[in-house]
């Protein structure tokens, strides 16, 4: 069915917008990151790449064939033939233009000793958490905590009814914060969230390192959850950095 406006206006979505990423080791940054920026002004396509020794983070908007080749070119790194696209189509291009970076962290938490490169935490697809909020415990029984991994700006613009706020200035401050919130954590299924799955799956391997084993991440993020349940026990809006938008639900 054709998408109207307010004024009930066909809406044209032209532009493609593209996201990923993949905790892998990468070497080779900067030849990576030359041959990507110069791929990206060839193509006229515009976003965010982010390299690390630790993977690299994605985000893609313009025309769908430029888009599309500039992601193939980000395929073709070694390592990263399977990287997985999620995409969706609006109005307007989200970006000015592109940059493509060398990091030390493709999501900066300070904490080298996490590796989601080599270890991924366990994780739950989103009909499973609507399920759990739906009954208010997960499949054993156990009463469901969710956890705000996000920022309070963003956790204020929106979040999931009755979840955690860290009161989060910046993801490297997650490690003491969720160790002030320890003893509230004590007999629940806690089910870490954020925009898109990539804070999650840090927050998660720390907790496990820290003796925190009833936890779970979900799967695509906050994103794909409104996608997937049309916003189930969400309250507001969803946040994005990429392109400074605010998601309706």
């Amino acid at each position: 069915m054709e998408e109207r406006d307010k004024m009930n206006k066909p809406i044209n979505k032209q532009f493609l917008n593209l996201k990923s990423y993949k905790f892998i080791k990468l070497d080779h940054l900067e030849d990576h990151r030359q041959l990507l920026a110069e791929i990206g002004q060839l193509l006229s396509v515009t976003g965010t790449i982010i390299l690390s020794e630790e993977g690299i983070n994605v985000a893609l908007s313009g025309n769908k064939s430029s888009v599309e080749q500039m992601f193939e070119a980000c395929k073709a790194i070694p390592g990263l033939q399977n990287l997985e696209p999620k995409s969706e189509f609006s109005e307007d291009c989200r970006f000015s233009k592109l940059k493509v970076k060398v990091k030390q962290e493709i999501i900066k938490m300070d904490q080298p000793q996490i590796q989601p490169s080599t270890e991924r935490a366990p994780s739950i697809d989103s009909l499973t958490l609507k399920k759990w909020i739906v009954e208010g415990k997960d499949d054993t029984g156990q009463p469901l905590k969710i956890i705000d991994t996000r920022n309070e700006f963003e956790f204020q613009l929106g979040h999931f009814k009755n979840s955690l706020n860290l009161n989060i200035e910046r993801f490297s401050e997650f490690p003491i914060k969720i160790q002030q919130k320890e003893n509230c954590l004590k007999g629940f299924k806690l089910v870490n969230v954020c925009t898109g799955g990539i804070r999650c799956e840090k927050a998660t391997l720390y907790m496990m390192e820290k003796g925190i084993k009833n936890v779970v991440q979900l799967d695509g993020g906050i994103l794909d959850y409104l996608q997937q349940t049309n916003g189930y026990s969400w309250e507001g809006e969803c946040f994005q950095f990429d392109d400074r938008e605010l998601l309706s639900v």
